[in-house]
Formats: structure tokens, sequence, C-alpha cells
């Protein structure tokens, strides 16, 4: 049993254990685990239905690190609850001894999701390089229409390049390891572009299908179609042709408002203080050229948005943002960035049911997107269920290890909200400083009983920003929708400030 764990796929009730690629996956989905819990489990595993004692399992697992048995316990716990094993059927204490992993041992049904990676394509004229905007963002379309079979698991594309450096030997090791990946080159001139793709299978390096085509103009979009309908085709069998066409749909029929939206997205998830209003401009630019062009208004609603700091924006401006993302889903109704940036706006004005409806709407269209999960974990948070809230966002960091600092934001937020003081001062430490950091950070380390650090965060608020009000930005700017949520948190740094004075 143990030696045909160690090969192949363990199937551990609705999940499945592969070893090799080090996933835990349901419904082909990545199943939120952390690193020691995920050790001990994959130790278990090959070790199948044997039992092993638990110093046995704590050397395995923890090595020479000095733990106590309570750390396997909570480890167990994890895996229990990843599993959905209450009655512990699947991982069982033996008294006295230690624990046996209850599996049949053989491979998981050959139905299970190929794990897909899509990297970005080279710029042909000058190979290595991605500098052409049209150029960067093929890759990331042809991932988004992938991600809509809902046959493959396709992985984002922070995690996707990690995982085609370390299989080139030039990167870090990482966890989750892909079976195919998608890539190619794109030659521009003008509005032409020459675009060859390739699949390749990730362990054996093996060519499985590539080919070249012509664009001009908008028949870029239908490229895309078809390179995604191609490659699903070669790794799932009885795929119905129309699934894509269903989805499918071209965002614009001009190329030049195409690269000005994804150029206005790269500024957008910069730091600079004039980065939102470029990015704003690229989008009326982008809007005028096209104005039927969905995904610009959602962007453009977004960006305005962001620029009058979400919730705490005056009413004008976020029914302003609502229409222009409400006309951005009418559009574009099966482009889940548009109902997420609706879900946005909504939020902002206090709207949490249909904000909550639409974020789930783009997570239908696109399941395994990591941001709409972080983004559907944070509007669980807000709606006072922060626990269901944290298991979705590890969810999506388990899908995207490589992710973005706002993470930590949302994280941060729940973690504060479940009471988990030392975890969102931990988490949000992370972020770049700024008076929203640390009206946030000085709430929490006030919580947890650092007077010290509470005290040095307000300091640095009124010497940075005398004009920033803490009070005024956690209260209006974090949109939950229970007084007394909000009250916490506001509370919380009125301790830091009676500290500081």
């Amino acid at each position: 049993m143990a030696e045909a764990a160690s090969q192949g796929v363990l199937q551990l009730g609705a999940c499945q254990l592969d070893l090799e690629r080090g996933l835990l996956l349901r419904d082909g989905a990545a199943v939120p685990l952390r690193s020691k819990a995920f050790s001990l489990l994959s130790y278990l595993a090959r070790n199948d239905g044997k039992v092993v004692t638990k110093s046995d399992l704590i050397s395995a697992v923890w090595g020479s690190i000095a733990v106590t048995e309570d750390s396997l316990t909570q480890a167990v716990r994890d895996i229990r609850k990843a599993l959905d094993d209450s009655d512990q059927a699947i991982l069982k204490a033996v008294p006295k001894r230690g624990y046996v992993l209850s599996a049949p041992g053989q491979k998981a049904p050959l139905s299970s999701q190929p794990v897909v990676a899509v990297v970005p394509f080279e710029d042909g004229r000058s190979p290595g390089e991605t500098s052409d905007p049209v150029i960067d963002a093929f890759a990331g379309d042809v991932a988004d229409k992938l991600a809509r079979f809902h046959t493959v698991t396709i992985l984002n594309r922070e995690t996707a390049i990690a995982a085609f450096r370390q299989a080139q030997g030039s990167g870090p090791p990482i966890a989750v390891r892909p079976d195919y990946f998608v890539q190619g080159s794109v030659i521009r001139n003008r509005d032409r572009l020459k675009i060859s793709a390739k699949l390749v299978d990730a362990r054996a390096g093996t060519l499985v299908w590539g080919e070249s085509y012509t664009a001009a103009g908008p028949d870029l979009f239908a490229v895309q179609d078809e390179i995604a309908y191609r490659v699903v085709n070669r790794l799932v069998s009885n795929l119905e042709a129309a699934a894509l066409r269903r989805t499918a749909g071209k965002p614009t029929q001009d190329l030049a408002a195409y690269e000005l939206v994804t150029r206005a997205i790269v500024r957008f998830r910069g730091y600079r203080p004039e980065d939102n209003s470029e990015a704003l401009s690229m989008l009326e630019a982008a809007v005028s050229r096209d104005p039927d062009y969905g995904l610009a208004h959602a962007y453009m609603a977004l960006v305005e948005l962001a620029i009058a700091d979400y919730g705490s924006a005056p009413q004008d401006i976020i029914a302003s943002c609502i229409e222009r993302a409400s006309l951005a889903v009418a559009l574009a109704p099966d482009e889940p960035r548009c109902h997420r940036i609706l879900a946005q706006a909504r939020l902002a004005a206090r709207d949490h049911e249909v904000a909550q409806y639409h974020m789930r709407r783009a997570l239908d269209i696109n399941p395994y997107d990591a941001d709409t999960m972080m983004q559907m974990g944070h509007v669980l948070s807000l709606r006072g269920r922060p626990r269901d809230g944290l298991e979705l966002m590890d969810r999506a960091i388990a899908v995207n290890p490589l992710h973005a600092e706002w993470y930590h934001c949302d994280r941060a937020m729940a973690l504060y909200a479940a009471r988990d003081y030392g975890g969102a001062a931990t988490t949000i430490q992370r972020l770049p400083y700024g008076p929203r950091r640390w009206s946030l950070l000085a709430a929490t380390l006030a919580r947890s009983g650092d007077e010290a650090g509470a005290r040095e965060c307000v300091l640095h608020i009124r010497k940075s920003d005398p004009g920033f009000s803490p009070i005024d930005h956690l209260r209006l700017g974090i949109e939950f929708e229970k007084p007394e949520d909000s009250d916490h948190l506001v509370e919380g740094f009125e301790i830091a400030a009676a500290i500081a004075d």
C-alpha cells in the first residue's frame, strides 16, 4: 500500500493527495493545509495502512526541532478539517500507539483535473522580454479563457512563472507542480501579430501540441479562443466545442483600446502616488476609442473608487462607480472581473448582499481565480463570517502563493475580526508603510497588549500625515456590515490613541 501511495494519487474521502506534485485537491481545486500538516499527511500516506508512532511522526516532520505532542495534535486537527474527516474515518488514532491513515491506497480516478501553468509569452523580436503590454497580457487572457472550461486547474500568473523557473532550474522550489506548461511567443508589427503557442508536458519536457497563427487587430481574441480550445481539447476527453463559445467574447474590436487597458491595469497595481491618475487617463482613452468595451468601464469604475478611498468616498462618487460598473456587466456579462469590480463598488455602498452575489457570480465564471477567492473571503469577513472568509483566503493563497501585497490587507482584517490579533499584526507588517497600515496595526497591537508598538504607530500617523483621520478611515473605509464589528475595530485604535496621549 505504501508503495502504491508513493507513486500515485491517493484518494482520501472527497480529496485527492498528489504526493508527486505536493497538492491536496478537492474538485480540482487546491485545499489549504499548513506545511507541517501537509508533511505529516504525506508521511502517513507513504505508510498507508500502517500504525505510525507519535515519536516517529514528530521525528519525521519536525526533525531536530523540539516540539510537544500538542504540535502533532494540532496538525492532526488541521488534516481532519481539510479532509472533512470529523468522524475520524480516514485519519484514525490508535490508543497508546499513534496514528494510521486508512485509505484505499489506489490512484485517484483519471478524471482528476490536469494542472496547467500559462507562462508569459515572449516578445519574438526580443526573446526573454515581454515589454509590450499586448504581448504581456496575452498569456493572462489565454489563462482566463482556459479557466472557464472548469475542466482544468489554472495556476495564477505569479505561481505559473515560479513553477516554470523551477522547471528550468533557475528558481527556488515551490510545492505546486503543474502537469503542463502553455508557452509561446508573439511578434508584433503594428496591428499585426504572429503568434506561436505550444503545450509542453511539464515532467517529460515533450511537446504535446504546437501551432502558429497570424492575427490582425481584433483577430487576436479569436486566436486566444483557439489556443484555449486546442489546449483543453488535448487534455480533456469529450470536450464540447460549444463550451468555450458560450463564455468567450471579443473584449473589443480596437487593439489600441485593448493595449490602453492592459497598460492601465499594470499601472493600477503600482504604489506610486501618480499611478492611479495615470491609469485613469489610459482607461478614459480606451473608453473613448471603444465605448462598448466592458472591461475598460469596469476598471475605470474601480480606479475612480480607489482614488476616492473606496468606502470613504463621497456618495455621489460611489453611485457613479456603481453605475459604470453595472454598465460594464451589461456589456460583458461573462467577464468575471466586471462582476468582481461591481461587487467592490456595491461594497463601498454597504450593499453587502448584492456585493456577495456579484462576487459569487465572478467565482462561478472562473472558480480558480485566486484574486476572486480572496475578495470573496473578504466579503464574508465583512459580513460577520471571518472564519469562513479565512478558509477561502487560505485556499486562494494555496492556489496563488506568490500573491500581490493586498492579500495581506484583506487577510489581516479577517484575522482581526476573528480576534486573532497576533496573526493580524504579523500579516499587517508585510504591507507597505502608510497611515492606513499604521491605523490597522495600531488597533491590532493595542488589542494584543503591545503598548509600545501601538504608541509608535499612532505617532507615525500624526507625524507623517496630520490631516489623516484614522477613526474615519477605519469606520468608513472598511465596510463592515454589522456596527459592532466596526466598533470593535475603531475601539482598538482608540485604545492605541489613549496610550499615545
